[in-house]
């Protein structure tokens, strides 16, 4: 069988398998269940199974299947953004505040990544960030950063 997946692709496969692994294994070192209810540590063990058994599938799929995209510079280039995008929009919510740093974060993955065009681009990660600060914010009662606009 001749391997047809980027390097890129199974890198990122391989990144969410091993976070699995370690969910797991963080998991195994907490309670599981505690009397007739779930504990502390059931969610992470699902929720590693889950990574790891969604991740192999789609490692599996991508190797059997000949998508290879021609826009790339090189093999791992996407990947990479879009792991690099992930970690400034972490990073950015502290200074930035949640709404403008889910907005930017968003915009950058649909615009520079996805290559789509800038209006709906914008109009799609003004939306997500709208509706996640709506989210957290109002119905969950979560205090989100706020950035020094205000917002």
């Amino acid at each position: 069988m001749k391997l047809k997946a980027t390097a890129g692709e199974i890198f990122l496969g391989s990144v969410f398998v091993c976070v699995g692994f370690f969910w797991i294994v963080t998991a195994i070192r907490l309670p599981i269940w505690d009397g007739f209810a779930p504990s502390s540590g059931f969610l992470p063990l699902v929720y590693g199974v889950m990574l790891i058994g969604l991740s192999a599938a789609a490692l599996v799929f991508e190797a059997n299947s000949g998508n290879q995209s021609a826009e790339l510079a090189g093999p791992v280039q996407r990947p990479v953004m879009v792991i690099a995008t992930l970690a400034a929009g972490a990073a950015g919510v502290d200074p930035a505040g949640f709404a403008v740093s889910m907005f930017l974060m968003m915009l950058l993955l649909f615009s520079v990544i996805e290559k789509l065009p800038l209006l709906p681009s914008v109009l799609v990660s003004s939306g997500f960030a709208l509706i996640l600060t709506l989210v957290f914010r109002t119905w969950l009662g979560v205090p989100l950063p706020i950035g020094p606009w205000g917002f």
